[in-house]
């Protein structure tokens, strides 16, 4: 790709962000004459950035300085104003996401990390709003989309701030669709790579008001490396 055609796509992502309806008529424009457009990844991060629009980036633009990572689905709607319309267009965009995989499962990392944070944001509304949803649409999700109410850590888990940051980062799928999530404990494997083990729950809180515990769906195996591994329904699994 050389220096203009760069400027030129840049251009096309601004205006799927700034005016996402104009942006989508564009790129429909496009498909019409070449439908062979339809498997690009770029058209489809295209029109997952205007979704994204619709859904999130324009409401952000009113409150710049809001951070969201930390807020649940009550704040976000009352403090950002998301409606379910809003979660409506969030499933069309990552849906967009997830058909961009299918093409090139690299294709988001190509687009940078920028492309990578709109993404999260995108996902951690809507997981908010709507828990189990983002796994059920990329059949992946990350434990930082729950947001800090559904992953708890136990004593046992001696890991710092540093890494727990990388190990909520981290995008894993297993069999089950994880609502909440228990940091259960840490170590290091037979490479050296540090780990920890992360207890799932289909529900998306651990215990009700009684104070039950909810039945484990599984385990997911996080390596600070960046990697995963699925376990059973029990640690000797």
């Amino acid at each position: 790709m050389n220096e203009r055609e760069g400027e030129i796509l840049a251009e096309i992502l601004n205006l799927c962000e700034c005016n996402p309806d104009a942006g989508l008529e564009f790129i429909e424009n496009v498909i019409r004459k070449n439908p062979e457009a339809t498997s690009d990844p770029f058209i489809k991060f295209a029109k997952a950035i205007s979704y994204g629009s619709k859904g999130l980036f324009q409401l952000l633009r009113n409150k710049p300085s809001l951070d969201i990572t930390g807020l649940n689905d009550a704040e976000l709607r009352d403090v950002l104003g998301v409606t379910d319309d809003h979660l409506d267009f969030l499933e069309k965009g990552l849906q967009e996401i997830r058909e961009m995989d299918k093409i090139d499962q690299n294709a988001l990392k190509i687009f940078g990390r920028q492309a990578e944070l709109k993404v999260d944001a995108m996902a951690m509304v809507l997981e908010r709003c709507r828990p189990g949803r983002v796994h059920e649409i990329l059949g992946k999700t990350k434990l930082k989309y729950l947001g800090p109410e559904r992953v708890f850590r136990h004593n046992e888990c001696e890991v710092n701030r540093e890494e727990f940051n990388v190990f909520i980062d981290i995008f894993f799928t297993c069999n089950v669709t994880p609502r909440s999530a228990l940091f259960r404990r840490d170590g290091i494997d037979s490479k050296g790579r540090r780990y920890v083990t992360v207890v799932l729950y289909r529900k998306r809180k651990i215990f009700d008001q009684l104070g039950e515990q909810s039945p484990i769906a599984g385990f997911v195996y996080l390596y600070i490396d960046g990697t995963y591994t699925c376990g059973g329904t029990s640690l000797e699994e």
